[in-house]
């Protein structure tokens, strides 16, 4: 008979403490309060182990103004850089960015370079590697500082293997292969993730716990959805929850590449709404050109739009009751259509019978959201990033101080690549 091995007390406490990093990891920031109700330790307890890692240079406090509350606010509790960095990546049709960030959700440095429509995965790929050196090196970051790297790509990606389940938007990037070249140059974890999954982990994590159960829809040249419940990514059972594109907007509509007829994006995304217009003699070159039309009051650009986002609007009506969310954030670039898209959309969501009306939006990151994301990603999923059973121990920088405010800067680089 096998004798149980009891935890010793510095397992115990090395398990708290790891509890108390995971929250701060995940929410950005927390009170006392907040981490005693999360972690169901004693007030003591959590008191000694942010003064232990106050010590060691991990933890941050500052207090957050709060226009609308009387009194002093709360102390909050954030991880500085020495807890850690994450790289995030965004890989998207016309550009490719990339930003650092520390664990409590601050941008260290973060850099935008333009591509043309159908850049090659070679060259993306080499523009990616060169602007993680430029923006590691803006973020004054060490490489030993960097916990792990999230890369967000136009694709349903198994959660396995980080393989694409079906071709992506992208020519020529179909697995893998940047994550682990990622993982090789700076030795650390790298996941690639769903660009719409992404942007709804970015736009919870800025909601806070107004966004907790939020829908995020991206209106591109395809439709996409992320789901966000609990701060964490849904993702169903094989990787592909979220392919709103592909419900059937009229049985006998059109054939999709996909293989079934009259899907969404057929009609409500950038590339099916140019396509039904090239079928009646309409020739676009770009969303952006669609737009301008569409501002200009080109009758024949406003019905098919006008046909698209009444599709749209019944499959986000057909969303809200089954799913029930607190948010529906719109992204991408059809989002610049205004009231063309948010008015049908509204419409149909104030007509759901059940519950309380479901806040629909426009993406507070706007383009930034699957950025934002990854770098979220890293925070809320640290078990794929980091060991933790325990919590770091990193001597003191010198950079942290266990009081005041939380360091925070913001370098915004834009280039573009011919």
């Amino acid at each position: 008979m096998q004798r149980r091995v009891q935890p010793t007390s510095e397992a115990i406490r090395a398990g708290n403490r790891a509890r108390v990093v995971d929250i701060l990891r995940r929410s950005g920031s927390a009170t006392r309060a907040e981490l005693i109700n999360g972690t169901g330790l004693s007030r003591a307890t959590v008191s000694s182990l942010i003064g232990e890692l106050a010590d060691r240079g991990l933890v941050s406090e500052y207090q957050q103004p709060a226009a609308d509350s009387p009194g002093r606010p709360p102390t909050r509790l954030a991880l500085n850089r020495a807890a850690g960095l994450a790289i995030a990546v965004d890989v998207g049709v016309r550009h490719v960015a990339v930003a650092v960030g520390d664990l409590s959700r601050s941008v260290l440095a973060e850099r935008w370079v333009s591509l043309p429509q159908g850049h090659s995965a070679q060259r993306g790929t080499h523009i990616v590697m060169r602007s993680i050196e430029t923006t590691l090196a803006e973020a004054e970051a060490d490489r030993d500082q960097v916990v792990g790297a999230a890369i967000s790509i136009a694709a349903p990606i198994a959660p396995d293997s980080g393989r694409f389940l079906v071709p992506g938007v992208l020519p020529g990037w179909n697995g893998p292969e940047l994550a682990e070249q990622i993982g090789r140059t700076w030795d650390i974890p790298a996941a690639v993730e769903n660009d719409a999954n992404l942007g709804a982990l970015g736009e919870s994590a800025a909601a806070g716990p107004h966004g907790q159960d939020l829908l995020y829809v991206k209106l591109a040249s395809r439709v996409g959805l992320g789901i966000a419940f609990g701060s964490g990514i849904y993702r169903g059972r094989d990787g592909y929850a979220g392919e709103l594109g592909h419900v059937t907007a009229d049985p006998d509509g059109p054939t999709c590449w996909c293989g079934r007829r009259g899907c969404l994006e057929l009609y409500a995304g950038a590339e099916g709404m140019l396509a039904r217009l090239a079928g009646r003699g309409i020739h676009l070159g770009d969303v952006s050109e669609l737009i301008q039309r569409a501002e200009a009051g080109d009758a024949d650009v406003l019905a098919v739009i006008q046909d698209g986002t009444r599709h749209l609007a019944r499959a986000l009506g057909t969303l809200a009751l089954v799913l029930n969310p607190s948010v529906i954030a719109l992204g991408g670039e059809l989002t610049a259509l205004g009231a063309l898209l948010l008015d049908p959309v509204h419409a149909e969501l104030a007509a759901v019978p059940f519950g309380s009306p479901v806040a629909v939006r426009t993406s507070a990151l706007g383009p930034r959201a699957s950025l934002m994301g990854a770098l979220a990603l890293v925070l809320s999923e640290s078990s794929r990033f980091t060991d933790q059973s325990s919590a770091p121990v990193i001597p003191n920088s010198g950079r942290a101080t266990s009081c005041g405010t939380v360091p925070s800067r913001s370098l915004h680089h834009r280039s573009t690549v011919s």
